[in-house]
């Protein structure tokens, strides 16, 4: 079937240490996202999850908020239906909680794709990086061989 066919690159050994020093320094920045995707995949389901219980909380109900560091401030909630939405530039508009929770609901779904994605991504690095280890190692054990007969001779 034309298209199908593999084909060769041979490549010398500092072609091939160089391609593994790419291939490392993609898998790196690979793992740096999965980190930033994990990171706000846990800041968002923190969110929902708070949403979630603001919705049961009766109006004018004190709560302590988390505001970091250990610190937790006493709030009164006043409004259980709509809750503050922060956009760029300084912002803020007034939003239905149900909406938002269903925002950060699709945002979790993409998200979890990302991360999929870039695992499957990782791994197939990984595995070349493998591949490109092993064929490292085989020129080095061709070049101690040549280099030992050279010696011999």
């Amino acid at each position: 079937m034309p298209g199908n066919e593999k084909k060769t690159i041979k490549l010398n050994r500092d072609q091939t240490i160089s391609l593994y020093r790419s291939k490392e320094n993609e898998v790196k920045g690979i793992s740096q996202r999965l980190q930033e995707i994990n990171n706000l995949f846990n800041e968002i389901s923190k969110a929902e999850n708070t949403l979630k219980e603001v919705k049961n909380v009766k109006a004018s109900e004190s709560i302590l908020m988390n505001v970091g560091a250990g610190v937790l401030v006493e709030c009164k909630i006043n409004n259980t239906k709509e809750v503050k939405i922060s956009l760029p530039g300084t912002i803020i508009i007034s939003k239905d909680i149900d909406e938002v929770v269903k925002d950060i609901e699709n945002r979790k779904k993409e998200l979890l794709d990302i991360r999929k994605k870039l695992s499957d991504a990782y791994n197939n690095n990984i595995r070349t990086l493998q591949q490109i280890s092993k064929a490292i190692e085989v020129m080095q054990n061709q070049n101690n061989k040549e280099s030992n007969s050279n010696n011999v001779s």
